[in-house]
């Protein structure tokens, strides 16, 4: 008998509330609670906040315990952190709880370097509960990692590999707009990545660990470069509503490198402006033979990460114990039409 996969949410913020959307669109996964700790969020109800065609009465809650020792779950997605120790506690519980968990946390998909010590932890702690945990999105997670690394299958050889990444950051929600700094004079654009207001697109080592390990490509050191502005030559109006004047930043770069003997083994290229640009996902990899890869309008980044955390849902739970990577998993693929059995 086919039964529909059952699943906790916490966090609900702009992000979160997309996930949300597609999983009540999904026939195959029932939502069981949503967790979030925002007073503005806490006793509405879920249907007045988030599109849905459901008749649903769920209760946004703040407790994630009281939740946990309720419902029963196959699943719980953590949409709360970028940062892999600020959500350790909240995959503590999960884990503890027999509860896989698939997370958009950006430093998760690759942490092993990065967290060391936490990663072995989490690790340890999921295999100790039969469990898996996993980072995921669609970047990282996907378009700059995983898609590369399956794109090397049909070469003999590989010498390197560039993605770029070009999106029109006036299509994204309104925060991350703000986040790489639209609408900033170049002074406050450099304070605020100083303070680390700004942080620029997050996880880009993460997504060369991932690639040179399941390559087992050499180099000598993984460089990431402070983001960098770039200023807008004429006056433009935001989809939010606030006018961006000349000489203020429009946009945001962030790169990362592997080299060896000054050589780049890896590039990563992430370009976020607003304005009327081409978009597009390229992969330029060389080797015998070399492959170069472009999708035309890029993949939208809010709708993507969604999708990827949907469509992981079945691929999770038949995974092995454990803290996995996005390349440690069955190939990914849409699954809304896969039903638990």
């Amino acid at each position: 008998m086919h039964k529909p996969f059952e699943i906790i949410q916490v966090g609900l913020g702009p992000m979160g509330k997309i996930i949300t959307s597609l999983l009540l669109k999904r026939q195959n996964i029932l939502l069981r609670g949503v967790v979030d700790i925002n007073p503005q969020l806490i006793d509405k109800k879920l249907s007045d906040l988030v599109d849905c065609d459901k008749d649903i009465d769920l209760i946004i809650e703040s407790d994630l315990n009281a939740v946990l020792s309720r419902e029963k779950a196959d699943v719980v997605i953590i949409a709360t952190s970028s940062s892999v120790e600020k959500i350790f506690p909240t995959i503590e519980k999960v884990v503890k709880s027999g509860i896989h968990v698939i997370s958009i946390c950006e430093e998760l998909p690759y942490p092993f370097q990065y967290q060391a010590e936490l990663s072995k932890k989490i690790d340890i702690l999921a295999k100790d509960n039969n469990v898996t945990v996993v980072g995921t999105g669609i970047n990282p997670g996907y378009l700059m990692d995983l898609l590369p690394i399956v794109l090397t299958a049909p070469l003999q050889s590989v010498n390197s590999i560039k993605v770029t990444r070009m999106m029109n950051s006036a299509k994204r929600r309104v925060p991350f707009q703000k986040k790489i700094g639209t609408g900033l004079s170049v002074s406050e654009f450099h304070r605020k990545i100083n303070e680390k207001e700004i942080t620029g697109h997050v996880g880009l080592t993460q997504s060369i660990q991932m690639i040179v390990t399941a390559l087992g490509l050499k180099y000598d050191e993984i460089i990431e470069l402070p983001p960098k502005e770039i200023i807008t030559t004429k006056d433009f109006t935001t989809s939010y509503g606030e006018t961006v004047q000349e000489g203020y930043v429009c946009r945001l770069q962030s790169k990362a490198l592997a080299k060896k003997q000054e050589k780049e083994v890896i590039t990563l290229d992430f370009v976020a402006y607003a304005g009327e640009h081409e978009e597009y996902d390229s992969i330029s990899i060389e080797g015998i033979p070399s492959i170069e890869q472009k999708i035309r309008g890029g993949v939208h980044g809010d709708l993507g990460t969604s999708a990827m955390v949907a469509n992981l849902i079945p691929k999770v739970i038949t995974a092995r114990p454990g803290l996995l990577t996005m390349k440690d998993l069955p190939v990914p693929c849409n699954t809304e039409n896969i039903w638990k059995t």
